[in-house]
C-alpha cells in the first residue's frame, strides 16, 4: 500500500483496522478518513471506513457507508473484499424499505461470482447457507441459538461475555465467535434485561405472550372494555423488538472486528439442533391459543355489537291520574319523526297522548321497538333537531339528561313556535327509540320532562328475553 510519492499507508490502515477491530468505530473512522486525505484512495481504507459505518447500524451511518463502499469501488472496481463486503452490506438491508441497497448489494455478489467462481469471497457469499442442499439456519437463528447455549442453566451474563470474548480474541477470523461475543456483550448491559429473559426462554416467553394477548382479546367483549384496551398487548413485544435490534446491531459489530483479509469460518462449525418436542409444543399450542383467542374475540365482538335488546311495549292506560287518549294527532306525529328519522325496516311503532282535562296540559308519547343497533347516536338526534331550526321555529336551549335504568341516550331541546314554545326529550338505545313533547317548562328547568319521559319509558317498555321470540 503506497501513495504516489511511495509512502506506504500500511501504517495508518493497521491503526485504522486495529480500532475497528476494538470497537471504536468513530476512531477507525477518523484514521481511515484522515488517511485517505492524506495518501489518496486506498481499498482497504474505503473497506474500514465503510464497515465502520455500517456497525453503527443507523440510517445516516448507513448512507456513509453506501458512499464509502461506492466511491471505493469506482476507484477499484474489481477489488474483491471490497465488492463481498459491498454485498454483505447489500443483504443487510431491508428489501421493503431499501430495495436499492439490497439490488445493488446483489449485483455486487454477481460481480463476485463473475471474476472469481472459486475465490474464499465467492464461496462465503454462496456458502452452505445460502446453496447448499443441507441448508443452513440464519444468521439471527444461529447468533440466537449461540447466546441462548451460552447462557443455558441460569450462567451469569457477565461470565458468558467474558468467555465469549476471550474465544474470539483467540480465533479473529471466526465471524461466528466475533458475533457470539459481541451478542453477549450486549446482552450483559443492564438495559437490556428484556431481550436476554426472551434469548433465555424464547418458547416461554412465546407462551407468555400468546396468553397475554389471548386475555386481553377476550377481555374486551366479556368485560365490555374499549377496543383500545387490546394494544396493551403490545407491551409483550418489546422484548422481542429490543432483541431483534440488539441483535443485528451485534451482527453489525462483529462483521466490523474482523480483519480485512477476512474469509469463511474455519470448517467443522456445528449446526444448530432441532426444537425439541417439548418446545415444539408449546410453540405449537402458543400460536393455536393465540389465533383461536383472536377468531373468538372478533366474533363474540361482532356478535354483541348486533346485539340489541328486545322490548314488548304496552303504553300505560294512564300517567299521573292523566288518561290516555289517542285522537290521531300522537300517529301522525310519529309518522312525521319515523320520516325524519329514517329509521330501518321492521320497527314496531307505539305511540299516546295524555291530556289534563282542567288544565289542558298535554304529554305525547311516542316512539319504536326493534333493531336500532345500527343507529349512530350524534347523527340520529342531529337529524332530528334540524326540525326545531325550520323558519317559524327556534332552539333556546337543549342538554343530555340521564337515560334511566334502560340505558342509552337522551337529549332534550326547548323551543319556541308559532304554537307557542314547547320542551321535547327523546332516548335511543339499540332496541327503541321515543319522544315525550309537552309545552314549554321554565327557563333552566332541566329536570321536569327528563323525569316524565323516564317514567314513560320504563313504564312502556318491558325488556323481554331475546331467545323467547
Amino acid at each position: 500500500m503506497q501513495d504516489n510519492d511511495g509512502q506506504s499507508v500500511l501504517p495508518a490502515f493497521e491503526r485504522a483496522q486495529m480500532l475497528l477491530r476494538a470497537g471504536e468505530l468513530g476512531a477507525a473512522r477518523r484514521e481511515a478518513q484522515a488517511a485517505l486525505d492524506a495518501y489518496g484512495p486506498d481499498a482497504g481504507l474505503y473497506l474500514v471506513l465503510g464497515r465502520a459505518h455500517a456497525a453503527e447500524d443507523e440510517d445516516d451511518h448507513d448512507r456513509h457507508a453506501e458512499r464509502a463502499y461506492r466511491t471505493g469501488l469506482d476507484a477499484f472496481p474489481d477489488h474483491l473484499d471490497l465488492l463481498a463486503a459491498y454485498a454483505e452490506f447489500g443483504r443487510a438491508g431491508d428489501a421493503m424499505e431499501e430495495p436499492g441497497r439490497v439490488a445493488r448489494g446483489k449485483a455486487a455478489a454477481d460481480r463476485v461470482r463473475e471474476l472469481a467462481p472459486g475465490s474464499p469471497q465467492a464461496r462465503e457469499l454462496d456458502g452452505p447457507a445460502r446453496t447448499g442442499t443441507a441448508r443452513r439456519p440464519g444468521a439471527a437463528a444461529v447468533q440466537r441459538h449461540d447466546a441462548r447455549m451460552a447462557l443455558a442453566e441460569g450462567v451469569d451474563a457477565r461470565t458468558a461475555a467474558g468467555q465469549a470474548a476471550q474465544a474470539a480474541d483467540a480465533w479473529p477470523y471466526d465471524r461466528r465467535l466475533a458475533v457470539r461475543a459481541e451478542t453477549l456483550a450486549a446482552l450483559a448491559r443492564p438495559g437490556a434485561v428484556l431481550a436476554r429473559a426472551r434469548v433465555r426462554a424464547p418458547y416461554l416467553y412465546a407462551a407468555a405472550v400468546a396468553v397475554l394477548g389471548s386475555a386481553l382479546a377476550l377481555g374486551v367483549p366479556a368485560l365490555d372494555l374499549p377496543t383500545p384496551t387490546t394494544f396493551a398487548a403490545a407491551a409483550a413485544l418489546l422484548p422481542g423488538l429490543q432483541e431483534r435490534r440488539l441483535l443485528r446491531r451485534a451482527r453489525a459489530r462483529a462483521a466490523a472486528r474482523l480483519p480485512v483479509d477476512y474469509r469463511e469460518p474455519a470448517p467443522g462449525a456445528p449446526e444448530i439442533p432441532p426444537a425439541t418436542g417439548r418446545e415444539m409444543v408449546v410453540a405449537v399450542l402458543s400460536a393455536v391459543v393465540a389465533l383461536g383467542a383472536l377468531a373468538g374475540s372478533l366474533g363474540w365482538s361482532a356478535a354483541k355489537a348486533a346485539e340489541y335488546p328486545r322490548y314488548e311495549a304496552s303504553v300505560p292506560e294512564s300517567y299521573r291520574g292523566m288518561p290516555l287518549r289517542d285522537d290521531g294527532t300522537a300517529a301522525a306525529i310519529l309518522d312525521f319523526q319515523l320520516d325524519e328519522a329514517s329509521l330501518p325496516s321492521g320497527v314496531r311503532p307505539f305511540s299516546g297522548i295524555y291530556e289534563d282535562q282542567e288544565t289542558g296540559s298535554r304529554l305525547v308519547l311516542i316512539g319504536v321497538t326493534g333493531d336500532l343497533h345500527d343507529e349512530d347516536p350524534d347523527r340520529f338526534f342531529e337529524g332530528m333537531f334540524e326540525g326545531f331550526d325550520r323558519p317559524g321555529s327556534e332552539r333556546t336551549d337543549q342538554w343530555s339528561a340521564d337515560p334511566g335504568e334502560l340505558g342509552g341516550r337522551m337529549e332534550c331541546v326547548t323551543a319556541e313556535m308559532a304554537a307557542g314554545g314547547s320542551t321535547t326529550c327523546m332516548w335511543l338505545d339499540k332496541g327503541s327509540m321515543g319522544t315525550v313533547m309537552t309545552g314549554a317548562y321554565p327557563d333552566g328547568d332541566h329536570s321536569t320532562l327528563p323525569r316524565i319521559a323516564r317514567d314513560l319509558r320504563e313504564a312502556t317498555l318491558r325488556p323481554t328475553d331475546p331467545g323467547a321470540a
